[in-house]
């Protein structure tokens, strides 16, 4: 959650949903930590510790982990093509400080960015533990610098961060589905729950806590961005921010280039016998395409929070049949949290199809 989330969702939250950001981001957390809450108590009380795919695997079937494990592995390479045109953007944006209108321009730098973050994965190289550990720290301290400096400046309608001729409703609907990219993380809970040992209250307890903390990050964010500085940055900031933010995501191509590839090797049975050893290079190549083909994709107007979609998408799918196994599984309390969590993933679902169609 608090990854390369920090960096790329609130310019694209605040240029589609404008001064209803706050409640925007409010709704997403609420949403997410209901979900986080379910899942935790549900796993806890089923099951041990366990992936999203594999609890729900563990409750509802080899089918269910498998389509959860492939609709991750899908959208994990649409998510790295959102990742790399933000960048892009970024670096389009220091030139002059002026956002560019989309199209096939920023093509060239996403897919350069995507380049640099396959053939980090293809090496031998691996980030340390410490490198790890400290990234999410240095994406917040920039994601920060980004809000104070309204960092890109001002993206409207007709950019890479909003497509243009979408009403006002169908704009917050995409900034709610699409901030799913940044809640891809509401489910660890899944193994964090099980191993603490504690009982149903703490853990309901320590979720709850959670999200607070997230809730208090991002809407922390979103605050300061709408209180952010009305004079533009100058030239080296705009360079400095540019950079930094690009060498930032990069990191996060590559290693979740990695972990699109270990997914998808989990859907072949010679893949669940052990990930020691990581992916195959061929496959990790084969995401990287996937990654260029989704980018090349992208290239229009909107591109960024469109291609989140997919992220979101499989964050949909993986919630929503957690809360199934809560309706079949759970005792009555959880049967009817699950029940509800269910109806309101899937009315977010809904409006799908009419506000995509205008786009």
């Amino acid at each position: 959650m608090l990854g390369a989330g920090l960096l790329v969702m609130p310019p694209v939250v605040a240029a589609l949903a404008g001064g209803d950001a706050l409640l925007v981001w409010a709704a997403h957390v609420v949403l997410g930590g209901s979900v986080s809450l379910v899942l935790a108590l549900l796993v806890r009380a089923r099951i041990g510790p366990s992936s999203l795919a594999g609890a729900v695997g563990a409750l509802l079937g080899d089918r269910a982990e498998r389509t959860v494990d492939g609709v991750f592995a899908v959208a994990f390479t649409a998510g790295q093509a959102a990742i790399a045109w933000f960048a892009a953007t970024a670096l389009l944006t220091a030139a002059d400080g002026t956002p560019p209108r989309a199209g096939s321009g920023g093509l060239p730098l996403a897919l350069g960015v995507l380049a640099a973050g396959v053939v980090g994965a293809l090496a031998p190289l691996k980030l340390s533990p410490a490198v790890l550990r400290w990234r999410p720290w240095v994406a917040g301290v920039l994601a920060l610098a980004c809000a104070v400096w309204l960092w890109p400046a001002d993206p409207g309608a007709g950019t890479a961060l909003a497509p243009s001729g979408l009403p006002g409703a169908g704009a917050l609907w995409l900034a709610l589905t699409a901030l799913f990219f940044a809640g891809v993380g509401w489910e660890v809970v899944s193994g964090a729950a099980p191993a603490a040992g504690a009982g149903p209250r703490r853990t309901a307890v320590g979720v709850v806590l959670g999200a607070v903390l997230v809730g208090v990050v991002y809407l922390g964010l979103a605050a300061v961005q709408g209180q952010g500085a009305r004079a533009p940055a100058g030239a080296p900031l705009r360079w400095v921010l540019a950079v930094a933010t690009a060498a930032v995501l990069t990191s996060y191509v590559l290693t979740n280039v990695r972990t699109a590839a270990r997914i998808a090797a989990r859907l072949h049975p010679a893949g669940r016998r052990s990930t020691a050893r990581g992916p195959a290079p061929a496959l990790v190549a084969a995401v990287g395409a996937a990654c260029c083909a989704f980018a090349w994709a992208g290239a229009r107007d909107g591109g960024v929070p469109l291609l989140l979609l997919g992220p979101a998408a499989a964050a949909l799918v993986g919630y929503a049949l957690a809360a199934a196994a809560a309706v079949r599984h759970g005792g009555p309390l959880l049967r009817c949290a699950g029940a509800l969590l269910l109806a309101v993933l899937v009315g977010l679902a809904v409006p799908a199809v009419p506000v995509l169609s205008g786009v």
